[in-house]
């Protein structure tokens, strides 16, 4: 309408200009000059309406994502970035809000609300040595202690279709109610105590913080220490309090919590490289069209590539920090982690049993 309009004044003018100046020479030019900019007028409103109605759409789908670690940790940048490629990969019909820092409850309140469908937590990204209590066998061999003999190896396993890719729909044959999208790395778990120590051996006895797990435990009663479920959220108060002497954890969750704060001896005994997963409520992966489905796990895929980019810059840059703020880091001996590989055997039979085929692959796989 706005055009015709235009059109019509412009009609005018070269009406008026025929008369004015009594020349037909001149009428082509008067009416040609004004119609050049009159027509990217046009075009301008029409890309600045089509700019307001891409800024206003309301996205079809909006997720809510947990994840337990503060914003400066490896782990919730990955988060974040997930979020960012499922947006630009749906064109905005899919929104994924990140809420970090235990926002959305602690690590079992997070899986719960997965396996009920859904709703107060759609995503969360878990660590795969805490899905044994829900059903899980075969990522569970993921957090095995000593499984990965290194990252470059751990990343193998992962990204081999029969392996890694093939567990992520483990939880939906295992009637879990959650389903995998990617892997995270936030590097290899190590001890941290608030009493110094000097090697594994000096552990023995010490009430060690592990997650809610059975499998954690299983492993540091292994290592001879005496394991003790907290809360990550209560973890700072427990060391400061004494509740628990130690715990363990990478790099970016001992650094971006300040855990060095109450406990600066840090044993880089590498006693389990756990890599960590984006989980699903089967629920709510189930409402999406098979298009989706691939939208998600590519934007999963692209957020992992982000993370395995940028995780050993990451703990170089922590460590020198650690080392800044006075923590103590201590190399485990080389007989000390050969012990402890030794005596956490009883954990691997424990938790292949029925799967050893699986446990095979990984270990042959590396090699």
């Amino acid at each position: 309408m706005k055009k015709k309009v235009l059109s019509v004044l412009l009609a005018s003018v070269t009406v008026l200009s025929l008369v004015a100046c009594g020349s037909s020479a001149s009428a082509p030019a008067a009416a040609e000059t004004p119609a050049a900019p009159a027509e990217t007028a046009a075009e301008t409103e029409a890309a600045s309406t089509e700019a307001a109605d891409a800024a206003t759409t309301e996205p079809e789908m909006v997720f809510k994502y947990a994840e337990l670690n503060s914003d400066d940790n490896i782990n919730a940048k990955a988060g974040y970035k997930f979020a960012e490629y499922v947006e630009e990969l749906s064109g905005g019909r899919i929104k994924i809000e990140v809420y970090t820092a235990s926002t959305l409850g602690d690590e079992v309140t997070c899986l719960n609300a997965l396996q009920m469908g859904g709703g107060t937590v759609d995503f969360y990204r878990g660590n795969t040595n805490s899905l044994s209590d829900y059903g899980f066998k075969k990522l569970n061999l993921f957090g095995l202690p000593y499984i990965f003999t290194s990252r470059d190896n751990m990343w193998k396993v992962l990204e081999d279709e029969n392996i890694g890719q093939a567990f992520l729909d483990e939880g939906i044959e295992a009637g879990a109610g959650m389903v995998g999208i990617s892997y995270t790395d936030e590097g290899a778990r190590n001890t941290f105590t608030s009493k110094e120590i000097k090697s594994l051996a000096d552990i023995k006895g010490m009430k060690i913080r592990v997650p809610e797990t059975t499998l954690m435990m299983d492993t540091m009663t292994a290592l001879g220490a005496e394991p003790t479920p907290i809360s990550y959220s209560e973890l700072y108060s427990s060391l400061q309090t004494g509740v628990v002497d130690g715990a363990e954890n990478g790099y970016p969750g001992y650094y971006s919590n300040k855990f060095y704060e109450v406990a600066p001896y840090y044993l880089l005994d590498a006693h389990t490289f756990s890599p960590g997963i984006i989980l699903m409520a089967e629920a709510k992966w189930n409402e999406l069209s098979a298009e989706d489905q691939d939208l998600l796990r590519e934007a999963g895929q692209k957020a992992s590539d982000w993370n395995k980019e940028q995780i050993e810059a990451e703990e170089k840059d922590l460590e020198e920090k650690l080392v800044a703020e006075g923590v103590t880091i201590i190399d485990c001996p080389a007989e000390d982690k050969a012990a402890a590989q030794e005596a956490c055997k009883s954990v691997w039979a424990d938790y292949s049993e029925g799967i050893e085929s699986d446990l095979d692959a990984i270990v042959a796989a590396q090699q």
